[in-house]
């Protein structure tokens, strides 16, 4: 019984939610060790919300093809307590990070100059290639954009 409830417990523990810079985002996009499927997010979003579980499938079945996803939230620095709870509740289990960048403005052309600054809003990228969508996604259409990195 012990082992059964520690499995339980541990499957659904979400890691630590960092908090992060700009730079750190540059980062995430240069790298080239696989498709990186970035997300950016809030709790407050209800389509962002709603689209969370298409990314968590996609993560989970293209695990093994050197697909990750990562989920940053814009929601602000002093909300990470909601964000934890966030994520333990819809149990989240592709690493999340929030940015703790207030001034929007100052990054979001940086990400992309097609950014409204509207979420949900998606970069997939290589390191090599880097494609952006400022949309929701159901499983299909995010399936496809990932397959055109393959």
């Amino acid at each position: 019984m012990f082992t059964l409830l520690t499995i339980n417990f541990c499957s659904f523990a979400q890691k630590n939610i960092e908090i992060i810079k700009f730079s750190d985002v540059e980062q995430l996009l240069q790298k080239n060790d696989g498709i990186r499927v970035i997300n950016f997010w809030a709790s407050w979003c209800k389509p962002c919300v709603s689209e969370m579980p298409v990314f968590e499938t996609l993560a989970n079945e293209y695990q093994y093809n050197r697909v990750s996803v990562i989920f940053i939230s814009l929601d602000f620095k002093r909300d990470i307590e909601t964000v934890k709870k966030f994520v333990a509740e819809y149990q989240i289990k592709s690493q999340v990070y929030l940015i703790d960048e207030p001034d929007y403005n100052s990054w979001i052309d940086k990400v992309s100059p097609q950014w409204s600054g509207a979420i949900p809003a998606t970069i997939i990228s290589n390191g090599f290639k880097k494609e952006f969508y400022e949309q929701s996604f159901d499983y299909q259409s995010l399936s496809d954009k990932i397959r055109h990195f393959f």
